[in-house]
Order: structure tokens, then sequence, then C-alpha cells
């Protein structure tokens, strides 16, 4: 499957595996597609294993709402700004993960307050869809970088 045929599917709302990614297509300037994806959406399940009470993982506020931390933000403000700042959508997919990192931090904050309810309808809603569409414009910024 094609990347721009994931994100049509992606579009209507199927959740889809990152294995249609050939080799060929997964890096781009020193960056994996598939575990950059695969990363990003396995955060919903790590936030709702703290929620649960289930994680002996200690993640920090501060840290998680930082967008240039991960291994995606530090691509973003160095080698992808490098290369591809210029894109319309670099610079989409910049912004979305901003807000992506700052719902997680939210979702954290929240329930480190003790209001389960206030962080669960932040994990199940802001930070689901800001998620959704990291992965989405990573994709589009994967697609708009080859062809461009």
């Amino acid at each position: 499957m094609a990347i721009l045929d994931w994100i049509r599917r992606r579009l209507s709302g199927e959740t889809l595996s990152t294995q249609f990614i050939s080799d060929e297509e997964d890096r781009l300037a020193g960056l994996g597609l598939r575990d950059t994806l695969d990363a990003h959406a396995a955060w919903k399940g790590r936030l709702q294993a703290v929620l649960q009470g289930t994680s002996s993982e200690r993640v920090d506020v501060g840290t998680i709402a930082q967008d240039s931390v991960c291994t995606l933000g530090r691509w973003l403000y160095g080698e992808g700004k490098q290369l591809y700042s210029h894109l319309p959508e670099y610079v989409a997919v910049r912004d979305m993960h901003a807000r992506f990192h700052l719902s997680a931090g939210k979702v954290l904050l929240e329930h480190n307050a003790g209001n389960r309810e206030a962080a669960l309808r932040e994990l199940t809603g802001t930070f689901s869809l800001e998620s959704d569409r990291v992965q989405l414009g990573l994709v589009r910024l994967y697609a708009a970088a080859r062809t461009k």
C-alpha cells in the first residue's frame, strides 16, 4: 500500500498498521517513519496505563509537554527543519506535534492533581485527536518531501 492510500484510508477512520511502509519509503533524512508513527501511537496506551495505575513508568509532566525532547521533536528542530522547513507540511506537523505534547502534559497534570475524569477526557478527546493529526501530518510530510 502506498503512503497516499494509507492517508486516505486513515482519514476514513481505519486504524492501520505501519507495516505497509517499504524499507525504501521508511527513511527521510535520518528519521524512520514506521518507528516514529508506532512510537506516537503507543503514547495513548502508555498514558492509559498511568491513569489506570498499571504503569511503573515515571513520566514527568514538564518533559512530556516539551515537543523537542522525543526523537521526532529532535528531528523536527534539527535536520528536518534544515531540509524541509520551506514545506507547509513541515510547519503543519511541527505545530501538530507541539499540540500533541501539550495535550499529553495536560493528561498527566490532571492525573497528578487527582482529576481522573478530566485526565481521561483529555486522553480520549484532544490527545487522541492530536495523536491522529501528528501521524497523518507526518505521512503527508513524507509524501511532500518525496514529490517536491
